[in-house]
């Protein structure tokens, strides 16, 4: 059978989990849903139709154009995909960072501790199999969602809290310049479109060695006045040193949640139980010895895109460190790469 074949290495830990909620390998199911998220995204930006696979009506006979390729009931995905990781696949020490205040949980007022969590390895390949005709537009799209994955999103879940940045290594998938087909008549407005999205990229540069700074304990894991938290800097070394990530995405959260002053307008925007983000933040993945690259990408909504360009750079430090004296270490945030998604559309196009 003809195969096609996508090499990825993670820059921070992938995640995509089972039904016990733990991460062994990588599985298909995960990496499918995610591809279909970016796909639904590009389709609806430009001007196609794309359903909510949760809730669609979609069928063998009528049915959007992301699942002319990624099957609906009565109508088969178009491709099987097989992952294939091409040395073991580790799973990364937890790491967990606790909140800074205490949070309400069912009437009762307690810190929290978030938790880092995933796979590294060195590379993986996606090898797509068709199992009918898949039109050169279609594989049009499917390139172009990677490329969107890799240099401005992330892959599989868990992306807003740190998880799936990935660089494509090798991509051997048919490649064309031919028309993307798609249906305009059966628009949906209300789910993410890929020319309502930010995405930006930030260096945060240290003065001295990240891993110097680990061993000196420097930064921000959890309050004072937590007394169940159990200190563990070994994990992150052990994330810097073996994996070149820098678990840095809870700090960054913090700040800029705040930035949505209205609770309810917080909840939409940065999610709640039961309810997904529609900001996504990195870790950071190692630049240099004293530099990380931090991703921070997402659908408007309340202007919060524009805020977190006018604050992050100024601010951030006030989130990453165990106290002010150590704020000290920061060198500079800088935005490096600002990029909406109507500007990408138009490059992809």
């Amino acid at each position: 059978m003809e195969q096609f074949t996508v090499q990825i290495k993670p820059l921070t830990p992938l995640w995509t989990g089972d039904a016990n909620k733990k991460c062994c390998t990588l599985r298909e199911t995960g990496i499918i849903g995610s591809l279909r998220w970016w796909y639904e995204a590009l389709i609806r930006g430009l001007g196609g139709s794309a359903c909510d696979p949760t809730n669609s009506k979609c069928n063998g006979k009528v049915h959007c154009d992301a699942c002319e390729l990624f099957g609906c009931t009565g109508w088969a995905r178009k491709f099987k995909l097989e992952v294939e990781i091409d040395d073991e696949a580790k799973n990364i020490c937890e790491i967990k960072i606790g909140t800074r205040e205490k949070r309400k949980v069912k009437e009762e007022y307690k810190y929290l501790l978030r938790k880092t969590r995933g796979i590294m390895f060195k590379s993986a390949s996606l090898k797509f199999l068709p199992l009918r005709e898949i039109s050169e537009g279609e594989w049009n799209l499917l390139n172009k969602t990677l490329y969107i994955i890799s240099n401005y999103g992330a892959l599989g879940a868990s992306t807003s809290q740190g998880n799936g940045v990935i660089s494509i290594t090798n991509n051997n998938l048919p490649h064309s310049q031919s028309l993307i087909p798609i249906d305009q008549s059966q628009k949906v407005q209300e789910l993410p479109k890929l020319n309502d999205f930010f995405f930006y990229k930030f260096n945060i540069e240290f003065n001295k060695n990240i891993l110097k700074l680990i061993n000196n304990e420097v930064f921000w894991t959890h309050s004072q006045d937590h007394k169940g938290y159990n200190e563990d800097w070994r994990s992150w070394e052990d994330a810097w040193e073996r994996y070149d990530f820098f678990p840095i995405a809870f700090h960054i959260r913090d700040l800029i949640r705040h930035l949505e002053s209205n609770k309810e307008k917080r909840h939409e925007i940065f999610g709640e139980a039961g309810r997904g983000s529609t900001v996504f933040v990195s870790h950071g993945y190692k630049i240099s010895e004293k530099t990380v690259e931090v991703r921070i990408y997402g659908y408007d909504k309340g202007n919060i895109g524009n805020k977190i360009k006018d604050e992050l750079e100024n601010n951030v430090k006030d989130k990453l460190f165990s106290s002010s004296r150590n704020s000290s270490y920061l060198n500079k945030c800088f935005l490096i790469c600002n990029k909406n998604g109507k500007n990408l559309l138009e490059e992809l196009i």
